[in-house]
């Protein structure tokens, strides 16, 4: 069964609560201060009373499996990633057409992703480089690259692993072009649009010059921004979209949508799919005007903080996303009955 414990689940974490006990007793932390350096373990309670104290049964394995690992990724001195969910629509469509892309065989070898802040393509994106390391990379875009190609190409030359730049436009592309041919990639380029015209120019290259593949990961009026800058931007933008699969992945170009909110509440939240669908139906508004799963995690994460059991109930959940999002909380259950 899904929510059943596994041994090698008890055993993967008792192996981090260890390494916490360890901490808490060289550090003399309260159950208090612990957990408010790794709010990822919950409320006082679940650490003593479940964690420490082994009775598992009480807690969904997926999700303190999945908030174990990210307090061993900082214990062992690195940066959990987003939390992430491989069967969430959003999550689903973009590895589909991943897989497309890294099949193609022609000089359309460019998927565009447009959607805004906290709809999953960064967490999407990083989960995929970490499934085939040798074949992917990432890198994220600054606004500071914005139009300079040299600053473009050091950057992407940085995440393909080259260790020094150059000042010289044509030697950097020309690099890029080496490090894409010898070893062809798929590359994830998140930020996309902060590129400007000049990613678009140099991507066109790259397609032409190697057999890497590249997935353009940006927001939707940012990037409708670039494509209509000035008359060289818009018949560079064309040139771009040539070698861009079709159609452009732009299904979440208003935020998040309500099925993913569903299974995001199941999951992060331990809701029934009925409870889930009665709450998403209320807050995805909310969440596309906002930051979109970024928001509906903190508002799980304040309403499990205020529930003894550290659990995230409907109700409190639904006021939480109208409070962070900074609308009246009296709002937050109006219409309640006809949602459910």
């Amino acid at each position: 069964m899904e929510n059943q414990w596994t041994p090698e689940g008890r055993e993967q974490a008792r192996g981090v609560v260890q390494r916490l006990l360890d901490v808490q007793k060289a550090r003399k932390l309260s159950d208090r201060q612990l957990v408010a350096e790794f709010p990822d373990i919950g409320s006082t309670k679940t650490w003593r009373n479940r964690l420490v104290a082994g009775t598992y049964d009480g807690l969904n394995p997926q999700r303190c499996l999945a908030n174990l690992a990210k307090v061993a990724t900082i214990l062992d001195g690195g940066t959990p990633d987003l939390e992430f969910f491989r069967d969430l629509p959003f999550a689903t469509e973009l590895v589909a057409r991943l897989g497309y892309l890294e099949r193609a065989k022609t000089d359309r070898r460019i998927l565009v992703c447009l959607a805004p802040n906290g709809c999953g393509k960064t967490s999407v994106s990083r989960w995929a480089v970490g499934q085939a390391r040798s074949t992917r990379a990432y890198c994220r875009l600054r606004p500071a690259w914005r139009n300079k190609e040299i600053h473009i190409a050091n950057g992407i030359a940085r995440a393909l692993g080259a260790d020094d730049t150059t000042n010289n436009a044509a030697e950097a592309e020309q690099r890029l072009i080496g490090l894409l041919s010898g070893q062809p990639r798929t590359l994830f380029l998140d930020q996309a649009h902060e590129g400007g015209p000049a990613l678009m120019h140099l991507l066109r290259a790259l397609v032409d010059e190697t057999p890497s593949r590249f997935v353009y990961l940006g927001y939707d009026t940012a990037f409708r921004r670039v494509q209509t800058a000035n008359t060289d931007a818009m018949i560079e933008a064309q040139a771009f979209l040539g070698r861009c699969l079709k159609p452009v992945f732009d299904l979440y170009r208003a935020g998040i949508q309500m099925r993913d909110v569903v299974i995001y509440l199941q999951r992060a939240a331990d809701m029934s799919p009925s409870a889930a669908q009665g709450v998403a139906a209320r807050v995805t508004p909310v969440l596309q005007r906002a930051t979109n799963l970024r928001l509906l995690d903190d508002a799980i994460v304040a309403a499990r903080a205020e529930n003894p059991d550290d659990q995230s109930e409907p109700d409190v959940v639904v006021t939480k996303v109208f409070q962070l999002a900074g609308q009246d909380p009296a709002q937050a259950l109006a219409g309640k009955g006809g949602d459910e």
